[in-house]
């Protein structure tokens, strides 16, 4: 195979041989994946964060499979990737296959020998194929692998514009029901995590309370996956009425049974309740000024923790910012809504090829059509109520995925919603979203160096930037050799959005008819406003966390007086629940 060809075909069935493609090259030897190589090969994966690849290794783990994370990657495996990958790539490439190359030699200084590791391990990533040099992903791992001298080391790759009808080609790994329903909970659960982390650092008393209460919840959580069965009928019905296993009349109402189970069961609904007490050991200060950033760009590099975005959203909070990240969801919800899109642009490009001399081309077509767009449709619906479900488990307060819908009747004036290509128009959409409605003081995209369709988007920023006083952006190229020259953009970007924060809190405090002495003085007597999952209400034009919590406290206490002038109850809140506090004073 020619190894700069991205035309491979993913997610064929595999060959001990390299064999002939449809495209024309050949695709190197691997061994196959099969059902009996499950308890003695090791699935590698990793490029997410560590609260996402910490639950992904439970659904794994839980569905039979040997798995193991990478760990982090840095400068030294960037290093490595380019010099066994081909230049010209963007950053993501470099960081995960040297990373990967890494591990591997690692394990051949151990001790083990490559042919022994092209036997023990495989990585699982995922594939796309759209206009992106992603679709080249695949490719370039095996061809950096066979220069490392791993040759016919096993990729698995499914293309994630497949969804649940994705597949890998080998038997060994299989897309079920159960694991298709365990990986949306581990990555909402991700979702969900990832942001409370990031939403607590910044406010913490005790530095590190925040990171050793979340790996507490993520590690029980992974732990209920590993060790939690799925629902099966013939463990609910006798024998005598089960229908044969492998008919459609048991696999019908079993399918139903897991769905029922892994959307409403209680399996999830006790378990995470019970992670809410190691939640609720965080004690944060809600006083804190800092400036809120909305960090987005392209997918990877801007939810890497890692040298991929020169560790950016931990030198944001070093330097007194609080990070807005991005949720793996609104990607998801993204890629459902470019598939209604297509369908819809099927729909219309099939009424004028079919005509009705033949009606029941006609009449099946539009049926199709009309099927698969209510599938996508109830898929995106399923996903927001679980995603509403869960955080309601966890009782994180503010938690709502992006309308796809809003998105793309924002950017619509500026930039095509059905343009494929890295983050398409999202990028432009969040930022209108977060300027419009004043939920940050400055929006930062991150994207690896050279990014294509990133570059495409940012040239539509900057004639948003220039039409609009209001929209604060910076893009940064995270190019893994100017580290010092993008740390220096943003800290100059930053020193605005600090004068903002800082503006916007003394107003607050000249409009409330409490000093912030009395204000602190309020906090520090109720335990439920010191509260990690307290909910704080939004106020129109107020942008930053602690301005927003001043003008409530503010409230509060003017609430409470009255209370107390009317000879009503007196509004106590010693308690730690804040769900408590609020339906006392409601009261």
């Amino acid at each position: 195979m020619d190894p700069s060809n991205p035309f491979h075909v993913i997610g064929t069935s595999p060959s001990c041989a390299a064999r002939k493609e449809p495209n024309g090259p050949l695709r190197p030897a691997e061994l196959p994946f099969t059902e009996a190589d499950r308890d003695s090969v090791t699935i590698l994966f990793g490029g997410l964060t560590w609260k996402h690849e910490r639950l992904i290794e439970g659904v794994l783990r839980g569905a039979g499979y040997r798995c193991q994370r990478l760990p982090e990657t840095d400068r030294e495996a960037h290093e490595l990737g380019k010099e066994f990958c081909s230049t010209g790539l963007c950053n993501p490439v470099y960081f995960t296959v040297g990373n990967l190359i890494r591990f591997l030699k690692q394990q051949e200084q151990d001790g083990l020998s490559q042919s022994e590791i092209v036997q023990r391990f495989l990585y699982f990533t995922a594939a796309c194929g759209g206009p992106c040099r992603f679709g080249m992903y695949e490719s370039e791992f095996r061809t950096a692998l066979n220069a490392a001298g791993f040759q016919g080391f096993r990729i698995l790759s499914f293309s994630q514009d497949h969804g649940i009808h994705a597949s890998t080609g080998h038997t060994g790994l299989k897309f079920s029901v159960d694991f298709g329903m365990n990986a949306m909970h581990a990555f909402i659960l991700g979702d969900l995590l990832h942001s409370l982390d990031h939403r607590l650092r910044p406010f913490e008393v005790h530095a590190g309370s925040a990171h050793h209460a979340l790996f507490t919840v993520a590690d029980t959580i992974a732990s209920h996956f590993e060790r939690n069965r799925n629902f099966e009928l013939r463990s609910h019905l006798p024998k005598s009425l089960l229908p044969d296993e492998q008919s459609r009349w048991y696999r019908l109402p079993n399918t139903a049974g897991k769905l029922c189970s892994h959307l409403y069961g209680d399996s999830l609904a006790a378990v995470l309740p019970q992670c809410v007490p190691e939640l609720q050991r965080v004690e944060v200060d809600w006083l804190r000024v800092k400036p809120v950033i909305k960090v987005i760009g392209e997918f990877w590099a801007q939810m890497t923790e890692s040298d991929g975005n020169f560790r950016m959203i931990e030198f944001l909070e070093q330097e007194g910012a609080e990070a807005s990240v991005e949720p793996v969801s609104t990607w998801i919800l993204y890629m459902l809504d470019q598939r209604k899109r297509r369908v819809a642009v099927q729909r219309r490009l099939q009424a004028h090829t079919l005509s009705w001399v033949n009606p029941k081309a006609v009449i099946c077509s539009r049926m199709t059509s009309w099927s698969k767009h209510l599938a996508f449709t109830l898929g995106e619906v399923i996903y927001r109520h679980h995603y509403l479900r869960l955080a309601k488990l966890l009782r994180i307060p503010n938690q709502r995925p992006f309308s796809q819908k809003v998105l793309s009747r924002l950017a619509e004036p500026y930039y095509n919603p059905s343009l494929r290509g890295g983050e398409g128009h999202l990028e432009v959409a969040k930022t209108l979203y977060y300027t419009r409605r004043e939920l940050c003081h400055l929006v930062l995209a991150l994207k690896p160096f050279g990014c294509l369709p990133s570059i495409q988007s940012d040239a539509v920023q900057a004639s948003l930037v220039e039409r609009s006083a209001d929209v604060n952006f910076l893009a940064v190229e995270t190019s893994a050799d100017g580290e010092i020259h993008a740390r220096s953009r943003v800290q100059m970007a930053l020193a605005d959005a600090r004068a903002s924060a800082n503006a916007e809190f003394s107003r607050a405090c000249t409009s409330a008819l409490h000093s912030i002495e009395e204000i602190r003085e309020y906090v520090a007597a109720r335990p439920a406003l010191r509260h990690p999952l307290y909910a704080i209400p939004c106020h129109t034009g107020v942008v930053s966390t602690a301005a927003n919590f001043l003008l409530h406290v503010d409230h509060l206490m003017s609430v409470s007086r009255a209370c107390e002038a009317c000879g009503q109850h007196r509004i106590s809140a010693t308690g730690s629940d804040p769900a408590a506090f609020t339906q006392e004073l409601g009261s």
